[in-house]
């Protein structure tokens, strides 16, 4: 894998960035094709949006500014969440509410507070889980490298 298409780094073209991130779905994940989603019913069941709001009220996951309050972020406004009315209630669904925390709090270049968080936890979490991960490598065995020079194979240097 050319890993200089996803990071900036010296002597190769600029990496190849992805759209900003916005609370806008694409046609294509509005309208899931019958062979993904099987034969519905309900016409809605074929968008994307409807299944994660069906699957998340189901399983009770909790709001966006839930999440937000609980890692001690400031929640978004009604009025940035995008909210009809500043005095609609905060219940925002998760995916929707990462989705507009990274277009208001960050412009939409990378996620905001509450994704960023949850996405780092989880790898991180992942990392912790394997015992050969270089979160159990001993002190001296751990890289000093920065994170291109590690997938690109360029001035990997263990510190020791």
């Amino acid at each position: 894998m050319d890993w200089t298409q996803f990071f900036d780094a010296d002597g190769h073209l600029p990496a190849q960035r992805a759209k900003k991130i916005d609370g806008r779905l694409v046609r294509a994940l509005i309208a899931l094709p019958v062979s993904l989603t099987g034969d519905c019913e309900v016409d809605a069941f074929h968008s994307l949006a409807v299944r994660d709001l069906e699957r998340g009220q189901g399983v009770g996951l909790p709001s966006g500014e839930a999440i937000a309050e609980h890692l001690g972020e400031e929640p978004l406004t009604p009025r940035e969440v995008g909210a009809a009315s500043e005095g609609s209630p905060d219940a925002t669904p998760l995916w929707y509410y990462i989705l507009r925390e990274a277009d208001v709090r960050c412009g939409g270049n990378r996620l905001g507070p509450v994704g960023a968080r949850i996405v780092g936890d989880v790898l991180v979490g992942l990392l912790d889980l394997d015992p050969t991960s270089v979160r159990h490598a001993p002190a001296d065995r751990r890289p000093n490298a920065s994170l291109v020079e590690l997938l690109t194979g360029s001035s990997f240097v263990v510190a020791r």
